[in-house]
């Protein structure tokens, strides 16, 4: 899969998923509103049953309790099933800039599976294992094996390695510059895209307070162009839009920070492990060389 193929992906999986989301939505609000108009109007229709003066009225509250139990039975379902119009409800309250969070999301997401496959798949490789495999080849003098065993492997450790047993009849100098020549092609690939994640997410946050910003300003300008009576409302539609854009565009920070730590530590790891045993096949090719 080729590298910009991955974001696109999961851009309009997330898109698809916030259309699905909003269509849960308003089918729940109609379903809702049915039920509720049903349930008036039955409460209507027992009201009017019950209002023949008897002296003994008939089993009308056991028939309002019933139509009560069911509202609420109904009600109770709606929330237990309605995650997904709960978030469309968060999502669709921020505005504008929730989708732009959520496009940064969706590319945070995929550059950190594709490190995560990259660096704990195609670069790990058990070096202890690997370079217990690589010393045994050089004491028997078979660098060819090593070559081979190297010639394997895609990880840039196994590459690096290739290049130095490739050089072995080269002087140690230039042993060390073929390593040095590989390691400047390799170890840009354990960098490639990690820096990009603090960005998302600093990014993220600035949108989400700007987005929050809008919601303030729209709040203010509705409150003072409106009815008394609908003052309320429209403030409260403006503070719910400024903090729902804050709370998403921290939902979308923080994971790409910890995810960025997580990665940059991995990505040290392997780098260290580069130089540890880079400089040691140097010097078992050296000592090979002069046993040999």
């Amino acid at each position: 899969m080729r590298p910009i193929s991955l974001p696109l992906l999961l851009v309009l999986s997330i898109f698809l998923f916030g259309g699905v989301v909003f269509a849960q939505s308003g089918d729940v609000s109609s379903e809702t509103g049915i039920a509720a108009d049903s349930t008036i109007a039955d409460s209507a229709a027992v009201e009017e049953d019950t209002v023949p003066v008897e002296p003994e009225p008939p089993q009308v509250p056991d028939t309002v309790s019933a139509g009560l139990e069911e509202a609420e039975e109904e009600a109770e379902e709606i929330e237990k099933g309605g995650l997904f119009s709960e978030m469309a409800l968060f999502f669709r309250s921020g505005g504008p800039a929730m989708w732009v969070i959520l496009i940064f999301l969706s590319i945070g997401i995929a550059i950190v599976i594709e490190r995560v496959i990259f660096l704990f798949g195609v670069a790990d490789m058990k070096p202890e294992k690997f370079m217990g495999r690589i010393a045994d080849f050089i004491r028997k003098g078979s660098i060819e094996g090593a070559i081979a065993s190297c010639a394997d492997k895609s990880a840039p450790l196994a590459r690096i390695i290739e290049a130095a047993l490739r050089n072995y009849r080269n002087t140690e100098r230039d042993i060390q510059n073929a390593v040095d020549e590989m390691a400047l092609a390799e170890l840009p690939r354990l960098n490639a895209r990690t820096g990009y994640l603090a960005m998302l997410a600093n990014v993220s946050t600035m949108v989400g307070l700007l987005g929050t910003i809008f919601g303030l300003i729209a709040a203010f300008e509705s409150v003072a162009a409106a009815d008394p009576a609908e003052k309320s409302i429209m403030l409260a539609n403006g503070i719910s839009m400024a903090m729902s854009t804050t709370a998403f565009g921290l939902i979308s920070a923080i994971p790409l920070l910890i995810a960025h730590s997580f990665l940059t530590a991995k990505t040290d790891s392997l780098i260290d492990d580069i130089d540890r045993y880079s400089v040691m096949v140097i010097n078992m090719l050296a000592q090979a060389r002069k046993e040999g």
